[in-house]
């Protein structure tokens, strides 16, 4: 009891009076990675933010994940909630973890990534303050095997790097494990749309910004673990599910030098993929296509890539802080 009031512990649901301190859900969609959830976990516990709820869906894992987190949730100091069901891929395990959650605030967390101690009291203020309906913020990359750092992103403005993310353009944000989501715009929005895989981190924050701006916070509180396999580096689906973003984003007919400037980019993101992968004839029609789109963006955006590629490293080697 502290102050005539019922303090949770981290990962209890709430139940009776609530405490002046907003309760955190935290969503952790889980497919085959119980070589990193007890690392993930033990980040979850150790934040500074008191009033926490986690809720991991694992999605029919046949490694030990699900093992390693119902041993992990028995603990009395540090309860987590297991939800099983099956493999719908991440949109649907992120989804029903929401509507299991009760929080004033959800956090998204994947499954192989680590937080900052202080990632929730920050953003949790900030949101106070603001009244936006999402937060994130800087994060980092470091390798799973040397756990050395490999990249730092800053962000100062979520809204206009959202803009930057719908072009392609890599201009930093990013929604799963770095985003605190206030629990009315999840109300109003529904669900992530289990259509997309790729793109559905992309396709949930451009409805969450048509709510208000987006909130960032340029302190590095996220390491993003990079392992061969993981999804963001899976390009093959992109056309098809970010050309339907498009046709969806641009419906109305407005911005239409904006609408150029993103397919254009798209086209080359292909394009260049194909041809590292010794796809000539495919690496030829989608550079074409962008050139018809918007001829600048074949030489601009390899060169802004470059640069940012550039800028990351050298933020790595000079940034201080943890390094995972």
């Amino acid at each position: 009891m502290v102050g005539g009031r019922r303090m949770a512990k981290v990962g209890q649901p709430v139940t009776g009076e609530t405490p002046d301190i907003p309760l955190v859900s935290v969503v952790i969609p889980m497919f085959q990675a119980g070589a990193w959830i007890m690392e993930t976990l033990e980040s979850v516990a150790s934040q500074t933010h008191p009033w926490v709820e986690t809720i991991v869906v694992d999605g029919g894992s046949s490694d030990r994940g699900a093992d390693l987190v119902s041993v992990f949730g028995g603990s009395a100091e540090r309860p987590v909630r297991l939800v099983s069901t099956t493999n719908n891929g991440v949109a649907a395990a992120r989804n029903l973890g929401i509507a299991e959650s009760t929080g004033v605030y959800v956090a998204l967390l994947d499954a192989d990534d680590l937080w900052h101690p202080s990632k929730l009291e920050y953003q949790v203020a900030q949101l106070e303050e603001s009244g936006s309906p999402m937060c994130t913020c800087g994060y980092e990359f470091f390798d799973d095997r040397t756990k050395r750092r490999i990249g730092v992103v800053r962000v100062d403005d979520g809204s206009a790097a959202l803009r930057g993310w719908l072009a392609l353009e890599g201009n930093g944000l990013a929604l799963a494990s770095t985003a605190l989501i206030r629990r009315q715009v999840l109300n109003e929005l529904l669900q992530f749309d289990s259509l997309f895989s790729i793109s559905a981190d992309l396709d949930f924050a451009l409805r969450v910004g048509e709510k208000g701006h987006l909130d960032a916070l340029p302190e590095v509180l996220v390491g993003y673990r990079v392992h061969p396999g993981q999804m963001h580096r899976q390009i093959s689906g992109l056309t098809g599910e970010v050309s339907a973003l498009y046709d969806r984003v641009f419906s109305d007919g407005g911005d239409r030098s904006f609408e150029r400037r993103c397919r254009a980019n798209l086209a080359v993101h292909i394009g260049l993929s194909q041809l590292l992968k010794g796809r000539f004839g495919s690496a030829l029609g989608h550079l074409v296509r962008s050139v018809r789109w918007d001829p600048r963006r074949i030489v601009t955006l390899p060169l802004r890539a470059f640069a940012r590629r550039s800028g990351r490293r050298l933020r790595a080697v000079f940034a201080s802080g943890p390094s995972w």
